[in-house]
């Protein structure tokens, strides 16, 4: 096993190996091991146990005893001695998670090279039907399973064993393997659970920054991740630790754990951001169900704060509005989502006026109501005109709710920032017939055709949706 800072001569960087290389290694850490069918869960411990040593003592003897691997050898090596974080530890499943990171690192590193040393030929014009040149980092359908099936290794066993109660859903509430994993951690072992879980954050970021990677890394574990930043910069310190100094994390690693959730928040789609965070905050699974389990599995109060903060963050930015909106419906099968259920839940009504709830109340981030109102008015009024058969129905929903529930709480607020620019088109013409013909140019056109139409539209799906209910029309009136 390499140990970090053992080699002190610097040397040239490793030459090139293929991405098929360290995909066969990876490979060979997940072989599967014994097959377990005793019942006994410490037989199943033990197998689990048993295959990560194996498959480690088989990639070493590879690099050992096979000449070809030399040059993922150096590579692996010349990333260990980069690595800033303890490889070797007492509890198999931390130095099994650091191997395979460090074979990820491997596989960005290569990546960058591969596209750094290509030079695609020019194309012939005689044949200019014919496909450019694949990238040489590009991953094949069956790579892009391996990196996947690692990625769940990494997750399970270098970041959800180390979250706080409450923090994230339980690994054993998952999946039986992740209840074993669970078990098997011995986090009494160095280092300490707080180091590993910042390790792991920490390279799944980096390895994150090549595009391709990123979007496998993001789209399945997001939300893992965002729970360890979030647990890493923002969960309370503890006056008094066990833990020996040197592996209590710095403020600069904190600090820089806070900049890292900021960043992914905005980098990734997101109503996916918006959907985590509300898991996050939000109460126990689903799978619990006794009241003891439910308090163990409520967020934190800190972990709830702040999840609060960040998605009315997510709400006051730029098209947060439909952020939000598609964060919470999508997740029911709207939208992007899709399905054969997605109909039947299109009538889920409650969803859509828990959202109306949601914008109509101001953050407090925001600098006073009336700003959140001017920004926030325009893109409810933007969700009256999406053309998505299924999305339009929930949209008009939510729009119709919210202006309704801001009319009544801000009567004069919502009048002019939803109502008059509703009825703008028609006020035009109103005063249009008050205007003398000779006091008109030629030609003058006060309202155009789409703009009446649209301005009718948006009356008719607002007294449609709420059924020309009296309190709601005598909402929109201010009165």
């Amino acid at each position: 096993m390499v140990v970090p800072g053992a080699a002190a001569a610097p040397s040239r960087a490793p030459e090139t190996c293929g991405l098929e290389q360290i995909l066969e290694a990876l490979k060979l850490l997940l072989s599967p091991g014994g097959s377990g069918s005793s019942s006994l869960q410490s037989t199943k411990h033990d197998v689990l146990l048993d295959t990560l040593k194996s498959n480690l003592s088989a990639l070493e003897d590879k690099f050992l005893k096979d000449a070809q691997w030399k040059k993922l050898k150096l590579l692996r090596n010349e990333m260990a001695r980069r690595a800033e974080w303890p490889q070797n530890s007492t509890d198999v499943t931390w130095t099994f998670t650091s191997q395979t990171l460090l074979l990820l690192l491997c596989l960005k590193e290569t990546m960058i090279r591969l596209v750094a040393d290509f030079s695609p030929g020019k194309p012939n014009p005689r044949t200019p039907e014919a496909a450019p040149a694949l990238s040489p980092d590009t991953l094949s359908v069956s790579q892009q399973k391996t990196f996947q099936s690692v990625l769940q290794f990494v997750v399970t066993l270098g970041v959800c064993p180390y979250f706080m109660p409450g923090v994230g859903i339980p690994l054993r509430y998952r999946t039986e393997f992740g209840a074993v994993v669970q078990d098997v951690v011995c986090l009494e072992a160095a280092p300490h659970g707080a180091r590993r879980l910042y390790t792991s954050c920490r390279v799944l970021l980096d390895v994150a920054q090549h595009s391709s990677l990123g979007s496998l890394i993001f789209c399945r574990h997001f939300g893992d991740i965002a729970a360890g930043l979030c647990q890493l910069g923002f969960c309370p310190t503890k006056r008094k630790s066990s833990a020996p100094v040197e592996e209590v994390l710095t403020e600069e690693e904190r600090a820089l754990s806070r900049e890292s959730l900021r960043n992914i928040l905005d980098q990734v789609y997101q109503p996916l951001a918006v959907r985590e965070l509300l898991i996050l905050q939000g109460g126990p699974p689903q799978s619990c169900t006794d009241v003891t389990t439910q308090r163990r599995c409520r967020a934190p109060g800190w972990l709830r704060r702040l999840c609060g903060q960040l998605l009315s963050e997510r709400l006051m930015r730029p098209s947060g509005v439909q952020a939000v909106v598609r964060g919470i419906l999508e997740g029911a099968g709207a939208g992007a989502a899709g399905g054969s259920d997605a109909e039947a839940r299109a009538a889920d009504w409650k969803k859509c006026d828990l959202i109306a709830k949601i914008l109509a109340s101001c953050p407090q981030q925001s600098l006073s109501l009336e700003s959140y109102y001017k920004d926030v008015c325009p893109q409810i009024l933007d969700l009256f005109h999406f053309q998505d058969k299924l999305t339009e129905r929930q949209f008009q929903r939510v729009a119709t709710t919210t202006f309704i529930t801001m009319a009544r709480e801000h009567p004069e607020l919502a009048a002019k920032y939803l109502l008059q620019p509703v009825l703008a088109p028609l006020q035009r013409c109103l005063i249009s017939t008050e205007i003398p013909e000779s006091g008109m140019m030629p030609g003058t056109i006060m309202v155009t055709e789409e703009e009446l139409s649209r301005c009718i539209d948006d009356v008719f799906k607002e007294m449609r949706t709420t059924s020309g209910n009296r309190k709601s029309i005598q909402a929109l009136n201010g009165q």
